[in-house]
């Protein structure tokens, strides 16, 4: 193809030309998947399925024949399959970046197991149809490569599709949408494998050019590590790379990835392991995700998968193809239902899962059009026929893959809804996921403190599961009008929400460098998220948050902070009352973290000083859940922890009679619920299992401290507030005689009594202090209320 062709007219006098049409084509896409995402939405379909019909509808539109010669010019073709490339080395390499590598070692024996299993079975169950089919349309030799061709296009899975999928419905951040998307991946990855094997049939000639391109990709990725190292050293003070550096690391890989293509090799793999390998941490990483990832999923992963439909097209088919084709759809299906099933039911994956699994990864539109658009033309058997066959048993899959996977999910939605339960029930074993709000770079030192300790780090120690996000709030500010120039306003009055990502730059930018510092130390990957809303609603997209990140608790930071005279400064009671209304709606636990910064907990990471915490337990849910939160903390080499048990010396048992609580038929039903004896057995049986399995193993510091009332309760915490650098808490206790008369000067009722104690500046407290509020369900709050 000529170079020229693609700026240039191919006649003087022609109006357009394969490339402007392409990108009329392009637009059409868009908008016509817009279109029917905006009525395909409400009915829970993912964005793939509407941009595969969008691609159909402008498919089908080819038949009147001025669109036909407006779409389908002299050498489109090869423009499409060019640009087809471009945007498939865009989306692969953001996947390798995006990819939760963690994840993927804890569950790797899942993954393989289950796309073992779905390629077996759907290659034994294709062998008997495979005869029938040369039968049918009278091939003749190359039976291998006919099957080897057969079995990748249609027992694949395309794994951007599972992706944007899984992501449209918000289940990303689930073990099983991390799952599927693994599969997907591991699928893809060995496809791709029997893909090269297949070009190695078609060509006549051995893949030895395969050692030498993935030399020539460990030398990418070793370039790609040393420029993400040193650009960010050029400019210290810019928040991110700039355009024309992150320009450079795309020319590497398309030169890469042009270079594997015109040995008639795929570069899928290659692409991948580029962006597997970037180095996740620092501004490099930042940039390249903050970059790429909003052209990546709203433009070229829509055009992509549109591109997916347009190759439909059943024009050479005839009635009797017909049946073929649909026995292709249903063998394909069964194929990878029962291959699933097996490799599920073998690794004892839930029930309720197994056909998500099996429908979501029946998708397909990735690998096998790349093989359609390869080597097999030179086939003797590759004839229009059986292209426009293979396209349409692709498409149709993956539209009824679709369909049915949605429909699954409206009927199962509780059973993939994110499991609103308390750290009582988390073992350490479990994933934690964690949400960490600050406002500046002074809140987020004080939180990476928290999320190190949490961590549960130790030198030569395998860690717990542990996912931490950090997000930055930033209060969108009310329009206001004023006559000033720019240089006239003070230091916080100028223009700060114009140009690109200017919300919070200054204090983004330390945030970053404390972040950064985090990661290299302890080579954990803080999830960062920036939220801009106005005060009035900031509560509401914290809360969703919570639930679509699926976190087990969630920390904000107090609205005082401690000055450097060591006294506290209120920062404002907007921020008080967003604390309250996130305690009153989030679906999870809460913790509020009064960082004294200056005399109490501090950042565990880059020194080897020990930290004391304690653990204050007078009893009851919240007591509980903090107590429960300390577990992650025994694991960490650079805290000792120990347990404050407060005991009432004349401790007594009340039956309580519960409020009415009035039902639809107006039947009334009177509870009578010992709540103190329920409550103190409660106790009595957590303190006693975490005692057996920490205190008398060594990890666990206890102490027990019998009072009768408020006042001695003060006294001893007044005693022991110099002793450690961290009191964790928890929130409410109801009627206590231990806390009685302790209220009485409360300042922040939202910490609780204590926690209220604990962070006044009139007490002398110096450490900082962590009060938990545990995750409120239905009954908690009718009771709280």
């Amino acid at each position: 193809m000529d170079p020229k062709m693609l700026f240039c007219l191919p006649e003087g006098d022609a109006l357009f030309n394969p490339l402007n049409t392409m990108f009329i084509q392009m637009a059409c896409i868009l908008v016509f998947s817009q279109f029917f995402y905006l009525f395909l939405k409400p009915c829970g379909q993912a964005g793939p399925v509407a941009q595969i019909l969008a691609g159909i509808v402008l498919s089908l539109l080819t038949i009147i024949r001025k669109v036909h010669e407006f779409f389908l010019q002299k050498d489109s073709a090869s423009y499409y399959i060019f640009f087809s490339f471009l945007l498939r080395t865009a989306f692969m390499f953001l996947i390798g970046l995006e990819i939760d590598l963690d994840f993927i070692k804890r569950n790797l024996k899942n993954s393989i197991v289950i796309t073992l299993g779905s390629l077996l079975i759907s290659g034994i169950i294709w062998l008997p149809f495979l005869w029938f089919i040369i039968h049918f349309m009278q091939i003749k030799g190359d039976f291998l490569t006919f099957y080897l061709a057969f079995l990748i296009t249609l027992s694949n899975t395309a794994a951007p599709v599972v992706i944007r999928s899984i992501i449209d419905w918000k289940l990303h951040t689930s073990e099983i949408g991390r799952l599927a998307i693994s599969c997907g991946l591991f699928i893809e990855i060995t496809n791709i494998f029997l893909y090269t094997i297949v070009l190695s049939f078609i060509s006549g000639t051995m893949t030895a050019d395969i050692f030498i391109y993935t030399f020539a990709t460990g030398v990418i990725i070793l370039i790609n590590r040393i420029l993400a190292s040193w650009l960010p050293k050029r400019n210290p003070k810019e928040k991110y790379l700039s355009k024309a550096e992150t320009l450079a690391f795309f020319i590497l890989i398309l030169i890469i990835a042009l270079t594997i293509e015109s040995s008639n090799l795929n570069s899928t793999l290659f692409v991948f392991f580029i962006g597997l390998m970037f180095p996740r941490e620092g501004k490099t990483y930042r940039t390249m995700i903050q970059r790429l990832s909003y052209p990546i999923h709203e433009f070229v992963l829509p055009v992509y998968f549109g591109y997916i439909g347009f190759r439909f097209s059943i024009n050479s088919l005839t009635k009797r193809h017909y049946l073929v084709l649909a026995m292709t759809v249903a063998l394909s299906l069964l194929g990878k239902l029962l291959g699933v099933l097996c490799a599920c039911s073998f690794l004892q994956i839930p029930k309720k899962y197994w056909l998500f699994l099996s429908t979501m990864l029946s998708v397909k539109g990735h690998i096998g059009l790349v093989l359609l658009d390869s080597n097999l033309i030179y086939k003797k058997w590759f004839t229009p026929v059986v292209h426009d066959m293979f396209v349409a048993a692709l498409v149709i899959m993956t539209l009824l893959s679709g369909v049915m996977t949605s429909l699954l999910l409206r009927v199962q939605e509780k059973s993939f809804a994110h499991i609103k339960t308390s750290l009582e029930f988390f073992d350490t074993n479990e994933e934690l996921r964690v949400l960490t709000c600050v406002y500046g770079v002074r809140h987020a030192r004080g939180s990476i403190s928290l999320v190190s300790a949490l961590s549960g780090w130790s030198p030569g120690a395998s860690s717990s599961p542990f996912t931490p996000y950090l997000m930055h709030l930033i209060p969108l500010p009310k329009k206001r009008k004023t006559e000033l120039l720019y240089h006239e306003l003070d230091e916080d009055g100028g223009n700060s929400n114009g140009g690109d990502d200017e919300f919070g730059t200054n204090e983004g930018l330390e945030i970053n460098d404390s972040i950064d510092s985090f990661t290299k130390d302890r080579k954990i990957m803080i999830r960062q998220v920036k939220l801009v809303a106005p005060m009035e609603t900031m509560h509401e997209e914290i809360c969703n948050a919570t639930e679509d990140l699926r976190v087990s608790i969630v920390f904000l930071p107090f609205h005082k902070h401690q000055r450097i005279d060591g006294k506290t400064t209120n920062d404002g009671e907007v921020f008080r009352h967003m604390n309250r209304k996130v305690l009153k709606q989030a679906q999870c636990s809460i913790g509020i973290f009064v960082d004294r910064n200056i005399t109490g907990f501090h950042q565990l990471h880059g020194s080897d000083s020990v930290q004391h915490v304690a653990a204050l337990f007078f009893g009851g849910p919240d007591d509980r859940e903090a107590l429960s939160l300390c577990k992650w903390l025994t694991n960490n080499s650079q805290i000792h922890l120990t347990v404050i048990q407060f005991v009432a010396d004349d401790s007594k048992t009340e039956k309580l009679v519960g409020d009415a609580v009035t039902k639809e038929n107006n039947e009334v039903f009177l509870e009578i619920v010992s709540k103190d004896q329920t409550e103190d057995e409660t106790d009595r049986i957590f303190l006693e299992e975490f005692y057996n399995r920490f205190v008398t193993t060594g990890q666990v510091g206890f102490i027990e401290k019998r009072v009768s009332n408020g006042m001695q309760t003060l006294t001893i915490l007044r005693e022991i507030g110099e002793m450690y650098s961290l009191f964790v808490v928890g929130k409410n206790r109801g009627d206590c005689p231990m806390t009685s008369g302790m209220n009485d000067w409360e300042e922040c009722p939202e910490l609780g009594t204590v926690g209220d104690f604990l962070a006044s500046s009139n007490m002398d407290v110096n450490a900082s202090v962590l009060v938990v509020q545990r995750h409120r369900n239905s009954f908690d709050s009718f009771v709280d209320d």
